[in-house]
């Protein structure tokens, strides 16, 4: 009775929430995904919230004017303009503001802030390299769509926005961080274990296809060195509510790759694995967030 009585009082509190997912870029399946998700969690919290499946045109957002839960992925949703565009008309939203947005975005301008806080991440070059393997990598976007790991030269010619990156051999982990009352929390390191050659778009959707470890079985002092890391990105870019941090484990030293504003949420994705490993649901974690908008 009193948990009913506490959602009763919360729901009071907080205005319908319209959950966006959906846009045009190639992670619009994803995004769908995660709205649904987030959407049932929301609900599942007592919460009165719509779907808003998005198409990608900027005019129809006019209808939105109620707090804002952004579940997009990619461009435009990921890279601050759908940020810009609501701070422009005074719409509340949950997540990172625009310029954490467009620089988290932006993997090339993420590595160079890695570097400009002694944090290490792997060798980068915008031409292919001559030496072997190496990941391929789309500069912007997400889900590791278009992602390859070139062995030998056939099959590595790539067009559009891309760069090289030195591939590491070890351990990936996957760092989430939710902000739950009041406090930037880092939750259970999470270990990948893909059972391809790596992790890649397939590996994180597709029902079985990597092993999700939370959390990791790494040492003490691992963990500590990692969740420190992972809270001076967060802190130092700017981030708010939640994000995800992917790095590697190789030897004695820790990686660290890109950072994702606006984590996947859906059933298989990393923040949620997290979570539950933490003993508590999605719906904790989104519900903060929204708290947290409506403060703003």
């Amino acid at each position: 009775m009193g948990t009913s009585h506490r959602r009763k009082r919360t729901s009071e509190e907080i205005p319908t929430v319209i959950v966006l997912c959906g846009g045009n870029s190639e992670e619009r399946e994803v995004s769908i995904s995660s709205g649904k998700n987030v959407h049932k969690s929301l609900k599942d919290e007592g919460i009165d919230s719509k779907l808003f499946v998005w198409e990608g045109k900027f005019k129809s957002l006019e209808k939105i004017n109620s707090l804002c839960f952004i579940a997009l992925h990619g461009s435009p949703g990921e890279d601050g303009s759908v940020q810009k565009y609501f701070e422009a008309r005074g719409v509340k939203y949950t997540g990172s503001g625009s310029k954490s947005c467009e620089l988290t975005f932006d993997k090339i301008k993420t590595k160079e802030f890695f570097i400009k806080m002694g944090i290490k991440t792997p060798r980068w070059w915008y031409k292919k390299p001559n030496h072997f393997p190496y990941i391929a990598k789309s500069r912007f976007g997400g889900s590791s769509i278009g992602i390859k790991l070139c062995f030998y030269e056939n099959g590595c010619d790539l067009n559009g926005d891309y760069f090289y990156e030195e591939y590491i051999d070890g351990r990936e982990i996957s760092i989430s961080i939710a902000e739950l009352d009041g406090n930037i929390t880092v939750l259970p390191i999470l270990e990948i274990i893909p059972f391809g050659n790596f992790y890649d778009y397939d590996s994180k959707y597709k029902p079985n296809g990597a092993k999700l470890i939370a959390p990791a079985a790494i040492t003490k002092g691992e963990q500590e060195q990692i969740s420190n890391l992972a809270l001076k990105i967060y802190k130092n870019m700017g981030l708010r509510d939640f994000a995800r941090i992917d790095g590697i484990i190789s030897g004695n030293e820790i990686y660290f790759l890109e950072v994702n504003s606006i984590p996947g949420m859906t059933s298989t994705s990393d923040l949620p694995a997290s979570a539950r490993a933490a003993g508590f649901s999605l719906g904790k974690i989104v519900l903060q967030a929204v708290k947290s908008a409506c403060g703003r």
